[in-house]
């Protein structure tokens, strides 16, 4: 990559990126945005356990996959993936980033995981039915033109 160009996709990520200022007591919440123009989209506030999940259709396979995660400290962590059959992208072994382990459950994969995510971002296409679940609510990803957006952990803004 030349030199202007990476200092430029640098300074777009750097932009979107919260600041790093964390108040004590703030609640965090998710903020979704436009990746990388950084326009907000929406805001959710997490429940206490910091749990959110992401759900959708995987492009090879024509299957349902579900991504699980846990926020700390606001910082990401991928505690899981469940499956219904192997594709391209998908875990295909224990030796794979973060894998604790392995399971099959009713038809299912479940891979358990502890791989702490830097930046979540989600490419969405209608067809495969990108969903953001949170606090059991379901947010339709896909509400907004297929796009890249940055999932991040932020403290949540005053009502």
């Amino acid at each position: 990559m030349k030199p202007v160009i990476a200092g430029v996709l640098a300074l777009l990520l750097a932009a979107c990126t919260a600041s790093g200022v964390r108040p004590d007591k703030a609640h965090p919440c998710l903020t979704i945005s436009r990746f990388p123009s950084c326009l907000i989209l929406g805001q959710y506030p997490l429940p206490g356990d910091g749990a959110f999940s992401l759900s959708f259709i995987h492009s090879v396979s024509q299957t349902p996959v579900r991504d699980d995660y846990q926020t700390h400290d606001f910082r990401i962590l991928q505690t899981a993936e469940t499956f219904q059959a192997h594709g391209a992208g998908l875990p295909s072994g224990t030796d794979e980033t973060g894998v604790t382990g392995w399971e099959h459950h009713d038809g299912h994969f479940i891979i358990r995981m502890q791989r702490p995510i830097h930046r979540l971002i989600v490419r969405t296409d209608r067809n495969y039915r990108n969903r953001l679940h949170i606090d059991g609510k379901e947010i339709d990803l896909n509400a907004w033109e297929d796009q890249a957006l940055e999932l991040a952990i932020v403290p949540c803004t005053a009502p």
